[in-house]
């Protein structure tokens, strides 16, 4: 199967194929080796969820990573895949997850990377709260008590990471609620985003939708941010400069909309190995 085979399979494939309650989203580019691990550990995570799941990629790879995602679609996975070739790859990474958001069929809507940095057991502890009525949107988050950033390499982008948090909290009031506003990792209540034009720009989804949808509760999850599994992380300068115009546009969204509401997040802890959330309430 070529990619553009991939592609007309992967917009219908899933579709009015049962319930699904969770969508997760995952944005891929040249992610060929980590894509059925993903999968499998993902399956595992969302077992015991009732109303059933489902895996959307919206892929912008040259590698083989369409194809892998079609052979588990064709095993029956409850995998879903559009494949943009190029010149069709608008808005990067934000692009694709919009996109995403565009095909998901669940109530609630998970986005996370391919590159299992996001660890799949911490998923049920985003999607519980949701699930539950008691938040409208789940932040994982590499600080915080229970998180962790190990997998930010050398020695200065964890440095550079903890500036850019503190930079984001200083100028977008409306991060506030959110521990980590730079993570990937995150579920909301697709309801929210009703009547929402979002706009992204880069990797820094989370933070687009925090702005523009004002979503209340926030809730935040601790985990611990892994090293890649395989492939090459696709942080460039180019992407830092993406994000800084990015911020900048954001900055003016916030100060037009006013305030953003509580400034301080309900923390729900981490999610041990057995996936259960550990729950402590709102964080002093």
């Amino acid at each position: 199967m070529t990619a553009g085979d991939a592609a007309v399979a992967g917009r219908d494939a899933g579709v009015g194929a049962g319930p699904c309650v969770v969508s997760v989203v995952v944005p891929t580019r040249n992610e060929a080796p980590n894509i059925e691990l993903l999968e499998q550990r993902l399956a595992a995570a969302l077992a015991s969820t009732g109303g059933g799941w489902e895996l959307i990629f919206v892929d912008d790879s040259d590698d083989s990573t369409p194809q892998v995602a079609a052979a588990l679609m064709r095993a029956g996975r409850p995998v879903r895949l559009v494949h943009r070739e190029k010149g069709d790859r608008r808005g990067g990474l934000g692009g694709a997850v919009q996109e995403g958001f565009k095909l998901a069929r669940g109530t609630v809507v998970v986005v996370m990377d391919a590159d299992l940095q996001h660890p799949p057991e911490v998923v049920p502890a985003l999607v519980a709260p949701l699930l539950s009525g008691d938040a409208a949107l789940v932040a994982g988050s590499r600080y915080g008590w229970a998180g962790g950033d190990a997998g930010l390499a050398g020695l200065w982008r964890p440095l550079l990471s903890r500036a850019c948090r503190a930079l984001v909290h200083a100028l977008v009031p409306a991060s506030r609620p959110l521990e980590d506003p730079m993570s990937g990792l995150f579920a909301f209540q697709r309801a929210g985003l009703d009547g929402v034009q979002l706009r992204p720009a880069g990797y820094k989804i989370l933070l687009e939708v925090t702005v523009r949808a004002r979503p209340s509760p926030v809730h935040n999850v601790g985990f611990d941010f892994a090293p890649r599994h395989a492939g090459r992380s696709k942080a460039t300068v180019r992407e830092g400069l993406v994000f800084a115009g990015h911020l900048a546009r954001l900055v003016v969204v916030n100060r037009r909309q006013g305030p953003a509401g509580p400034s301080r997040p309900a923390h729900l802890g981490a999610a041990p190995p057995g996936g259960d959330v550990a729950r402590d309430g709102a964080q002093a």
